[in-house]
């Protein structure tokens, strides 16, 4: 046995160069190193078409295919440009499954209205100041009396700041109000303790009436605690106990001229034979020598046009000298 059974020989230098010698032995694969920072290559690097070698993307760049544009058969993700929306290839092709929308949209008309509503003033105070009235600012009716009516104003739906002030003077009333859009309407002035207020009447409501028709309603805009009947010449009751700030229905009325009568309300006899409808050779043709309207408060003629709407507004009070029934066509 050797004396030293733990130690081995050295191997000599001969030996060691064998071994380098077999490391390039052309039939031993040799491992192929990766550069600095580099991708892993094989053998030959491009000389070995067949292995393929995967792309690298630049920095900060998207991820490319092998010839980038050549191989048009690779799809290319698309990008958004910063601060932009998702686009697709050529920004042509819409999202398959989702509508095309185009700009700018546009909006539905509505019927008769689009998007306005038709207002004017009726000034029935009894102050005796002349009085303007502003929408937003606006001067629509301006040094308007007892008795005077603005013409109908285009006013766009929404809401609007509508001020009622004497003549270069002082405030009487300021509010916001709705206006509907192809809604049409009277906004009549009336007295209070403080100054004046807004009450609104819709002039809407007359429509499919026979041919030779028109409509007529009554409106009692005097004072607080007033009832009223209006009668035709004959004492019929065309209309009955019309109170304070109330607006009859409309009733058809055949075309025609009229006279009717204000007295005060007799509602509980009178109500029972109010006229449903009002045809003026009915009224005309009954004889009742007896039946004729004692001390009327008011008179008023009308003349209704066939399709046309009217209303007989009764305003003021006795007292103030001013007090009168007004016809407006609606």
């Amino acid at each position: 046995m050797p004396e030293n059974p733990t130690s081995m020989p050295e191997p000599s230098g001969e030996n060691t160069a064998e071994v380098v010698a077999g490391k390039n032995d052309a039939n031993v694969p040799e491992t192929p190193a990766e550069p600095l920072g580099g991708v892993f290559v094989y053998p030959g690097d491009d000389d070995l078409a067949g292995i393929p070698v995967p792309p690298i993307a630049s920095p900060g760049g998207r991820p490319v295919y092998p010839g980038d544009d050549d191989l048009a058969g690779i799809p290319t993700t698309p990008v958004a440009p910063s601060g932009g929306r998702p686009v697709y290839p050529d920004n042509t092709i819409g999202r398959p499954g989702f509508p095309t929308i185009s700009f700018p949209v546009t909006y539905p008309t509505v019927s008769g209205g689009n998007y306005y509503s038709r207002v004017r003033f009726l000034n029935a105070s009894t102050s005796g100041q002349t009085l303007d009235v502003y929408i937003d600012g606006r001067n629509v009716f301006s040094g308007s009396e007892f008795a005077t009516i603005s013409s109908y104003i285009r006013v766009t739906d929404g809401f609007h700041t509508v001020t009622v002030r004497r003549t270069n003077g002082q405030i009487y009333y300021q509010q916001t109000i709705a206006f509907v859009s192809g809604e049409r309407l009277t906004m009549v002035i009336l007295d209070t303790v403080s100054g004046v207020s807004l009450t609104r009447v819709s002039d809407m409501g007359c429509t499919n009436v026979p041919a030779g028709y028109g409509c007529l309603r009554v409106a009692n805009m005097s004072y607080a605690g007033s009832s009223y009947d209006v009668r035709t010449f004959n004492n019929q009751t065309a209309f009955a106990g019309v109170g304070y700030k109330e607006v009859t229905s409309y009733k058809q009325t055949s075309s025609g001229t009229y006279t009717f009568f204000v007295t005060g309300s007799q509602y509980a006899v009178s109500a029972l034979g109010e006229l449903p409808v009002l045809v003026l050779s009915s009224i005309v043709g009954v004889s009742c020598p007896t039946c004729t309207v004692s001390n009327p408060l008011l008179t008023f003629n009308v003349n209704v046009r066939a399709g046309r709407a009217y209303t007989c507004y009764i305003i003021g009070n006795p007292w103030s000298g001013l007090f009168r029934a007004y016809v407006l066509e609606d």
